[in-house]
């Protein structure tokens, strides 16, 4: 607890005993890499509120815990909050490798694994990329207060690979019928063998 407070420039005894004691608090924080940490001080750097924030990989809500000061004594409070969704532009250039260029252009593993994946069968990640071709896309964020918890489905895709360019645009028609990815035309990407989609 003392080195995550000092990371957030919080000077409080205090606090940090009390995360270790209660277990609520040590739950939702100790050991817990890759949630969201905000703090609240007094101007002497003593906590006043601590909130933490996660979503499991396919929740559609996040958990906010927060620790607040309460005159000298701390409480704790759990909610269940519904993730909000937002979108994000990015691109990149080649040089090396796909998954370099998406790392250089700060895109999660996950949206670049779903481009791979739409683009698959046109352009071979492995042997056919070239020094100088592009991407732009446009994916989905899950936000919990404003900030981004995760990532979510990749939303549309321009890559241009050895001179030809290949498209594609998630559209799904209603929540309960299935969606698919099509080119700017309007013609699915899904491979298809003797006439049947796959």
């Amino acid at each position: 607890p003392e080195s995550l407070l000092r990371r957030l420039g919080v000077a409080d005894p205090a606090a940090a005993a009390f995360i270790r004691s209660n277990a609520k608090a040590r739950a939702a924080i100790i050991g817990k890499a890759g949630r969201q940490v905000t703090a609240e001080t007094t101007n002497a750097h003593e906590l006043t509120a601590l909130t933490v924030r996660w979503a499991g990989d396919s929740s559609e809500v996040f958990q906010r815990f927060t620790i607040r000061k309460n005159g000298r004594q701390f409480d704790t409070i759990t909610e269940f909050v519904p993730l909000s969704r937002g979108t994000r532009l990015a691109g990149g250039v080649i040089r090396s490798s796909l998954y370099a260029s998406t790392d250089a252009a700060n895109i999660p593993d996950n949206v670049a694994n779903q481009m791979a994946d739409v683009f698959g069968d046109k352009i071979d990640f492995r042997r056919a990329l070239r020094p100088g071709d592009r991407f732009s896309l446009v994916y989905e964020t899950l936000e919990a207060d404003g900030e981004i918890l995760r990532s979510g489905r990749l939303l549309s895709a321009e890559f241009r690979n050895n001179g030809k360019t290949h498209e594609a645009l998630w559209f799904q028609p209603s929540p309960k019928t299935k969606g698919d990815y099509y080119n700017f035309a309007g013609d699915s990407n899904q491979r298809t063998y003797i006439g049947s989609p796959v």
